[in-house]
């Protein structure tokens, strides 16, 4: 009997791509441990420079198709369907939104998020207004054709339900897969020592700055936190001013430092020196950001908004982001209350258990063979 070919698009692999490789890097690897992945023939799609280090992870599993079709390009709307039609693959899943509109062959999507549906304009993107409005509007084309004429896989319940009532899509056309704390975040488990009190005089903020991300609620709860520092976590972008300005505006720029990137092997002395780590998201679509946080032994003080009630639950303080009182309450609480930190963290432990990798690929995989069997 001939296996069933599946395509994946791997093109966003690796951590260099934030989250979208991140899932993808660790969904490719927990496939290869399925008991069913034998059964079917499965090809990669990756950028050239990019082989080496995905050969290195995944080895012989897969058969490697290099390209150079950049994502969210014309070429990838115009001759990537025909790099994949010559591959005849039974299946494709695309990793991300871009799937090309010229490709009508059987395939899942993974939508991580629409949150470009919510936060749009001149205030959340770096591009000049000529070029953002035509490539926004064709994003807003491409998701609704996707949605609704593709397998979905999302990262959270609340996107599903959304999507279910916002699109009118069947329930059966759309699977909800968690996500999960990398594995080499999960080694630190076992060193975590509840007991341990933060050493600095600082909170954390790990992430990009666009303002969805809502650093400013952070910054207007320094003005009534004069002692406490932020440290941010993020690559310069185009958005590092707007912080710096917001910082400026509320006296709090000697109280702000930007770390910009810092590898994964230097994580663990920042965040368990930390007060907390704040996540003040206005909207994400899982986010592994406290998760890791957790996973490091960094209590979490998060926003009570979209999916992290459902993804964080009864593990981390909660405060509506946009009352910075809220914010500056559930910092004192916690430094006032060193019980209250070991309670986090001990949950923090149990709550980023509750997700693998494992069970991702295992969900994943059931979505391949219910939409290779669907007619």
């Amino acid at each position: 009997m001939t296996k069933k070919h599946i395509v994946i698009d791997a093109r966003l692999y690796g951590p260099k791509h934030t989250g979208i490789g991140r899932y993808t890097k660790n969904v490719l690897l927990s496939l290869t441990h399925q008991p069913d992945f034998s059964h079917y023939r499965f090809s990669l799609l990756v950028y050239p420079e990019l082989l080496s280090d995905i050969k290195t992870d995944l080895g012989n599993s897969f058969n490697y198709i290099p390209t150079n079709i950049r994502h969210y390009s014309f070429k990838e709307q115009l001759l990537l369907p025909l790099v994949i039609s010559k591959l005849k693959p039974d299946l494709v899943h695309f990793t991300h939104f871009n799937k090309p509109l010229l490709y009508f062959g059987r395939s899942v999507v993974t939508i991580h998020d629409l949150i470009k549906h919510f936060f749009r304009g001149k205030a959340n993107t770096t591009k000049n207004s000529l070029l953002y409005w035509p490539k926004y509007f064709f994003y807003i084309l491409i998701t609704h054709i996707t949605i609704k004429t593709n397998t979905i896989i999302v990262p959270s319940d609340f996107w599903r339900q959304y999507i279910i009532k916002h699109f009118h899509l069947s329930p059966a056309k759309i699977t909800t897969t968690h996500e999960a704390v990398d594995p080499d975040f999960k080694k630190n488990l076992s060193q975590v020592n509840p007991k341990s009190k933060p050493v600095g005089d600082y909170l954390l903020y790990t992430g990009n700055l666009y303002p969805h991300k809502n650093i400013k609620v952070i910054i207007q709860a320094l003005r009534s936190l004069p002692k406490l520092k932020l440290k941010i976590i993020s690559a310069r972008s185009f958005f590092t001013h707007q912080v710096e300005a917001e910082a400026k505006q509320n006296q709090v720029s000697n109280q702000i430092e930007f770390l910009g990137y810092i590898p994964d092997s230097q994580f663990k002395r920042i965040y368990s020196q930390a007060i907390a780590l704040v996540h003040p998201s206005f909207m994400e679509g899982f986010s592994l950001t406290g998760l890791e946080a957790m996973a490091l032994g960094c209590p979490v003080i998060s926003s009570n908004s979209s999916c992290l009630p459902e993804i964080y639950q009864d593990s981390v303080l909660y405060f509506d982001p946009y009352k910075p009182s809220q914010l500056v309450k559930q910092i004192t609480r916690l430094l006032k209350t060193p019980n209250l930190r070991r309670q986090l963290i001990q949950k923090g432990c149990l709550q980023i258990n509750k997700y693998s990798w494992d069970n991702t690929a295992k969900k994943t995989l059931s979505v391949y063979q219910k939409t290779l069997n669907d007619r």
